[in-house]
């Protein structure tokens, strides 16, 4: 092979991109894909039976493997040509080069008829040098490159695969982070210009890329491929109108490509991360098959052919489904661009045909009505410019200050562009280096869009500059923001959104506003992003709509301008659901009547059936939408009532409750913020100091205000059921555990600290939740990490009983992990998710904080952030998320309590269910209910140890619903009960001596006292039965039960639980004060002591009939009976036992009455109310 050094040699070879081309008129030509379909679609002349070769046309179509839009219609309009014209078929040689390619591209050429077909499969030849295949599923890729570093020669180079350009960006900084950037990698993404890629290949080691097409290029030493597998595709769904951004498993053609990159230069190892078989799915689905077809379907009908995919399809190598070309043509009638009758081009258009491909059909119409209406031509052809270039909105986070408008994106991009091309008109075109002007302006970072963005520019300059219709007008510069939203809404009239703050709901998301009810948030980059603290922008326009599967189907929209409802012409019709209240109130208070008056000629408006209809402009539409939804806001007042029988103990203790939460009216703010968040509801509580309990206003419309109401009743029924409303700062703080139980929990403390270090890295949690180590438990833990250590919240129950400190796990035999949730109807009717029984440890349950926000969307996106997907359940009280359903290792459930609630939750059922963890408390685990004073003395260590050993005390009386749970734990999950069962009671409220609580009348200690009252009357009616809890008594009885203790044999003092009946004052007197020596009866049997029975009967006697309702007490009491005295006679001179003796015991008439004398020596236990 010899080489042509002469200059003046013809060129062999030329090229031609978009914008720019060097000896287009060589022998050989290579142009873009794209390029390629825009010549054989709308060049006559570019292949003729005239055409000059002295052999053959060769067209060689390289890449097909990919299977791009362009890709497709180039092979559809070969296939076409071929097939259309037979002369031309000994003319042609076409050439299609693939590394893998479907069998449907061979079968389309060999159908057509008289075309001569070869195909020539490459043998499997392997590498130059060996590849070792390793299998890894699920590993961390993060790990993976780590060991690979540690391991490799000083040049080897590692490319790994994952499937978004947020994880390339996100891997190469966790790399830098964990490695204390002692690793850099680097980010290989379409956006970057050629020479920053080739600039990373020549220094960098380690690279993350998302496809093949994104590193074609020369690796001087790769050594290892890490392949996740997974690819992300922008998917149009027909159904829902949306382009929808999927997560999908990356063909076995793609895996090959991705393998290929391997022992060209060295051996190789491809780590394969995936646990799924690539044979699967040997090849991508086509674009053009999961698509928007408009913009396609608009280039083929205002081309020569004038005909559509309709007819394209029959040339295609896959064609795309019926319904998605029928939409596509709908959706041009619907324009106005296709005739409904004939599906020829309307005279618009025709208009729009005139145009030089904008690449996308809104676009075109956003120029042309630049040119025609608004007169900002030349802005939109330089908008068009930059636009078509830009498929991420990074850019905008580069552009300096100075170029940013507060009109928003549109207009940002059109001062970069007015900037550069102002200083390339004004200087000779060969004095013009972009590189030197980009440094100078502070551009350089984004130069290589902006010099294909020039490119654009100048390939649509000459364009107009040669139509005859539009040449004058494309020169035309307003730099309007007016005028030029104008014209992108003429093109992106669907896209305007405005605020749902506007619309009385949640504050930083917008509402498509149009026929569709879409939501979406702002991309973050976009220049009219505001601080949290301040409202967002009313009203924008945006180019991009992309919902991304991984955020629960709410949309991101980017490249946005800010406008105002008087420029949108476009008609809608909107739809606002009314309760009966409020559709009375908009015609009662005549705001119906009102609206109809000022938008009578611009807005039909309709009120029927509670539902409020308007048609019309879209900008005036909204703007008497805006102003019905103002007319609805009302004002309400309410308090938090009492309504239970006056002076009866739920009155007693409600009323109490009711005064505490006026002394702490804070607890509601969490709650106010939330409404004012997500309803524009303002909610104010203030204290009534007159009433004693708290007055509500609620200003929102009728149909929200039902709902807040419902909140603060439902607050009210866990107000009447708890004793005595916990300070929010209640319980006891987490502690480490003592040293010698310490010593054997060190794995607890670890997974404690799983949960509650919020100095975790992501790498640590990425692995709980991806790796191939990842479990249902370990999933669970970064739930929990998300709400402890992000959100404030306090982690408490089964979780922490079952997982962090028993690491007891159980599946129930049920194969399909889907299978375990059951779901329970709840007073709506909705269905609520559960866990089975079996399932060990079931659910993760979580007090909200008391001070802050908690945002339920904000805590489904961390979760998403990891892939982990949840369907949210709102009730009055809490927020119920079902996680990981469908997921291999198992579902769950979590509970998200109110914290206004969580404070009326005063008690609990078991010893090991009192554990709570909370954020930077790494090593600590505290009480949510302080059950360590006496009796009880339960601390921290022996709540281990019974966790340990699967033993448990119950802590409550039992009743049916805590019957349920004890089986739950004996019966099914196998622990055991342990005796006593204590009764811890809250202590009573400041000033207050006393607690009555109300026992359930399913209780053990309920019906086994009914039993016995029954003696007195088997039909007697027992109004209630009530636990005493009066602490100072308490602790007095505690101590004169020690000192008994120490002078009874076998420290045994002899407790039994007694009856004592009383009246008038003596009912309040023994609640208060309990049995006082100075009030003892001088004039009984065994003389001045306090007299007890163990047959009801005989304490009937003493009790009479409250006036007002005819009911008697008694008193069912623990008496300290230490040594008895046991007296057959009475003797009334008595003041105390006798020596040696601490009680008598008298045995003189029909039943046997206990005395003691000292005061201590007995207390009330529970009050029984009854009617014989």
């Amino acid at each position: 092979m010899t080489i042509d050094t002469n200059p003046n040699a013809e060129k062999l070879a030329g090229w031609a991109v978009s914008g720019d081309e060097d000896n287009s008129r060589a022998k050989i030509l290579y142009l873009t894909d794209g390029l390629l379909k825009e010549r054989l679609l709308n060049d006559a002349n570019f292949i003729t039976n005239h055409t000059l070769a002295n052999k053959s046309i060769v067209l060689f179509v390289d890449e097909v493997h990919e299977r791009s839009v362009n890709i497709d219609l180039c092979l559809a309009l070969i296939a076409r040509m071929l097939t259309d014209n037979r002369a031309l078929s000994s003319r042609i040689k076409v050439i299609i080069s693939s590394a893998t390619l479907h069998p449907s591209v061979p079968k389309l050429f060999q159908s057509i008829k008289n075309v001569k077909f070869s195909e020539f499969t490459s043998p499997t030849m392997g590498t130059l040098h060996l590849v070792k295949p390793i299998q890894r599923p699920n590993a961390n890729i993060i790990n993976i490159v780590q060991e690979l570093y540690n391991k490799r020669e000083r040049q080897d180079q590692i490319l790994c695969f994952v499937n978004s350009v947020s994880e390339v960006n996100q891997c190469c900084r966790l790399l830098a982070e964990i490695s204390q950037k002692t690793v850099v990698a680097y980010p290989l993404v379409q956006s970057q210009s050629s020479s920053t890629q080739k600039e990373y290949l020549r220094k960098g080691s380690v690279f993350f890329s998302t496809t093949v097409a994104e590193t074609s290029l020369t690796f001087p030493s790769l050594k290892y491929v890490i392949d996740t597998g997974m690819i992300n595709i922008p998917v149009f769904d027909i159904g829902t109108q949306r382009m929808i951004l999927k997560e999908v498993h990356a063909a076995e053609s793609t895996i090959k490509q991705r393998y290929g990159r391997l022992g060209r230069t060295q051996p190789g190892e491809y780590y394969a991360l995936y646990d799924f078989d690539p044979k699967t799915k040997p090849f991508p689905v086509p674009q053009i098959c999961q698509s928007d077809l408009i913009s396609i379907e608009f280039s083929l009908r205002k081309s020569p052919l004038k005909n559509g995919l309709d007819y394209m399809k029959q040339f295609l190598p896959e064609q795309p489904k019926r319904e998605a070309i029928f939409y596509t043509t709908q959706e041009l009638i619907r324009m106005q661009v296709l005739k409904e009758s004939s599906n020829e081009l309307t005279t618009y258009g025709k208009l729009l045909a005139k145009l030089p491909d904008f690449g996308s059909l809104p676009m075109a119409q956003c120029v042309l009505a630049a040119l025609r209406k608004y007169n900002c031509g030349r802005d939109l052809i330089c908008l068009a410019s930059i636009l078509s270039v830009l498929n991420t909105t990074n850019l905008l986070t580069q552009i300096p200050p100075r170029f940013k408008s507060s009109d928003g994106d549109f207009m940002t991009l059109l001062n970069v562009m007015n900037e550069i091309l102002l200083i390339k008109k004004s200087v000779p075109a060969r004095s013009f280096i972009l590189a030197r002007v980009c440094d100078v302006k502070g551009l350089s970072h984004i130069r290589h869009v902006i010099g294909q963005a020039l490119r654009r520019y100048d390939t649509l300059e000459k364009s107009f500059d040669l139509s005859n219709d539009y040449r004058e007008q494309a020169q035309i510069q307003c730099g309007n923001w007016v005028l030029i939203a104008k014209s992108l809404l003429a093109g992106y009239s669907d896209n305007v959104f405005v605020s749902k703050r506007d619309l009385q709901d949640r504050t930083h998301h917008f509402l498509r506003y149009g026929n569709a009810n879409d939501t979406a948030v702002l991309d973050l980059k976009s220049t009219l992003i505001q601080p949290i603290s301040q409202p967002p922008v009313s009203l924008v326009v945006a180019r991009n709509i992309l919902y991304l599967s991984s955020v629960r189907l709410i949309a991101i929209i980017s490249f946005l301008g800010k406008i105002k409802a008087d420029w949108i012409e476009h008609d809608v019709e909107r739809h606002i659901k009314l309760n009966e209240t409020e559709e009375n109130f908009l015609k009662a208070n005549n705001g119906y009547s009102t609206a109809r008056t000022i938008f009578s000629n611009t807005v039909r408006m309709g009120l029927n059936n509670r539902l409020l209809s308007l048609t019309g402009t879209a900008g005036v539409t909204l703007k008497s939408e805006l102003y019905l939804l103002q007319q609805l806001i009302v004002q309400q007042t309410f308090s938090l009532q009492n309504n239970n029988t006056k002076d009866s103990t739920a009155y007693k203790n409600l009323s109490q409750n009711l005064f505490s939460v006026t002394k702490m009216t804070q607890i509601f703010n969490p709650m106010i913020r939330r409404w004012a968040a997500q309803k524009q509801v303002t909610i104010t509580v203030n204290s009534n100091a007159a009433t004693k309990t708290c007055d509500i206003t609620v200003k929102g419309r009728d149909s929200e205000i039902r709902k807040v109401k419902e909140e603060f009743d439902s607050f009210l029924g866990w107000l009447k059921m708890c004793a005595v409303v916990r300070h929010p700062n209640s319980g006891v703080s987490p502690r480490l555990l003592r040293a010698q139980v310490r010593a054997n929990c060190e794995d607890i403390e670890e997974r404690i600290s799983h949960i509650t270090d919020p100095k975790r890295i992501y790498i640590d949690l990425y692995n709980n939740v991806k790796s191939s180590t990842a479990t249902r438990e370990t999933r669970m833990e970064v739930v929990a990490w998300v709400a402890v250590c992000k959100f404030n919240c306090k982690l408490e129950g089964g979780f922490v009983r079952d997982w962090v400190v028993g690491k007891y796990v159980t599946r129930p035999a049920i194969a399909n992990p889907k299978d375990w949730i059951e779901y329970k109807a709840n007073h709506h009717g909705v269905n609520i998710p559960y866990m089975n029984r079996q399932v060990v440890p079931a659910d993760l349950d979580c007090h909200l904080p008391t001070y802050g926000s908690f945002d339920i969307e904000k805590f489904q996106d961390e979760l998403h952030k990891f892939g982990m997907k949840c369907e949210c359940y709102r009730e009055e009280w809490r927020y119920v998320l079902l996680i990981d359903e469908g997921v291999r290792t198992g579902p769950f459930t979590m509970d998200l309590i109110e914290p206004h609630v969580a404070l009326t939750h005063d008690r609990i059922d078991f010893d090991v269910s009192n554990l709570v963890l909370e954020k930077n408390y790494t090593r600590d685990l505290g009480m949510r209910i302080d059950i360590q004073q006496k009796p009880y003395s339960i601390e921290l260590e022996t709540i281990i140890n019974n966790i340990k050993n699967k033993q448990f005390y119950v802590l409550r009386s039992i009743d049916s619903k805590l019957t349920e749970r004890i089986e739950k734990m004996t019966k099914i999950r196998h622990w055991k009960q342990l005796e006593p069962t204590f009764n811890i009671l809250p202590n009573p409220p400041l000033k207050c001596n006393a607690l009555l609580v109300p026992l359930h009348y399913t209780s053990i200690t309920y019906q086994a006292l009914l039993k016995q009252m029954q003696l007195i009357n088997p039909y007697i009616e027992i109004k209630s039965i009530e636990e005493i809890k009066n602490p100072y008594l308490e602790e007095i009885y505690e101590g004169m039960k020690k000192v008994i203790s120490t002078q009874c044999q076998g420290f045994n003092p002899h407790e039994r639980e007694l009856f004592h009946g009383t009246s008038g004052d003596g009912i309040k007197g023994i609640t208060e004060y309990g049995f006082d020596d100075r009030f003892y009866n001088p004039d009984g049997a065994w003389g001045h002591g306090a007299y007890f029975a163990d047959d009801p009967r005989k304490s009937h006697q003493y009790t009479n009939p409250v006036a007002a309702d005819e009911t008697r007490v008694i008193f069912y009491n623990k008496v300290l009976l230490g040594n008895e005295s046991i007296c057959s006679a009475a003797d009334n001179s008595l003041v105390s036992a006798p020596k040696g003796y601490h009680s008598i015991q008298g045995t003189a008439f029909t039943y046997k009455e206990y005395i003691v004398y000292r005061y201590g020596q007995a207390r009330p236990y529970l009050k029984v109310t009854y009617k014989p």
